[in-house]
């Protein structure tokens, strides 16, 4: 009878919780899950960003080009200087100005907005046609990847609009060796960098 106290009051002791020791183990655990899974899972945000941001100017173009065919207008797409350094963290900013004569405020409150956790690399201001073609000899090139490019975030997709009929493709541009640590937010190619060679397209 004495054993079977003894024995229950164990079971007992045991049903209340745990001890420090298991305590510390399953804390131990946690933490080394969360050191292994973090890296990835902010990786896999930075590059969902930088696709989200693709997806959405490769829609603003679209748009645009319906936009100057139902207007019968040219509409001038400017590329904005905008420095790492110019805004606040995560404070948005717009990468494009575009100008369609009397139409203009209507498109541009439409251009997708970026900030300092992205960049964009442009290789060319260029003109849509009221046509929806492009104006130029040489197919537009726009470059977009995430700030921590060099850290972990790999993900660098490129956009193409081909001259001279206005299409705009989706890809991925694989040089890299031009990136540094502090990326201007949305830029004009000065280098020279940006061929549509250069991004393959999917």
């Amino acid at each position: 009878m004495k054993f079977k106290n003894v024995l229950q009051k164990k079971l007992l002791d045991k049903s209340f919780g745990y001890s420090l020791v298991e305590l510390m183990i399953v804390v131990g655990m946690i933490s080394t899950l969360s050191g292994l899974l973090l890296p990835s899972f902010l990786n896999w945000v930075r590059a969902e960003k930088v696709n989200s941001y693709t997806r959405e100017l490769r829609e603003f173009f679209r748009v645009v080009r319906l936009e100057a065919r139902r207007w019968g207008t040219n509409c001038t797409v400017n590329v904005n200087s905008i420095s790492h350094n110019g805004i606040k963290e995560g404070k948005d900013q717009y990468g494009f100005n575009v100008s369609c004569n009397n139409n203009s405020s209507s498109i541009n409150n439409l251009i997708p907005p970026i900030n300092n956790s992205l960049f964009q690399v442009v290789n060319k201001n260029f003109l849509i046609t009221p046509n929806g073609r492009i104006s130029s000899n040489q197919s537009i090139v726009i470059v977009i990847g995430s700030q921590y490019h060099l850290s972990g975030s790999k993900n660098l997709n490129c956009l193409i609009i081909k001259s001279p009929t206005g299409h705009v493709i989706k890809g991925k541009f694989l040089p890299n060796d031009w990136i540094t640590n502090t990326m201007e937010v949305s830029e004009l190619d000065s280098k020279d960098i940006l061929n549509s060679n250069k991004c393959k397209t999917l």
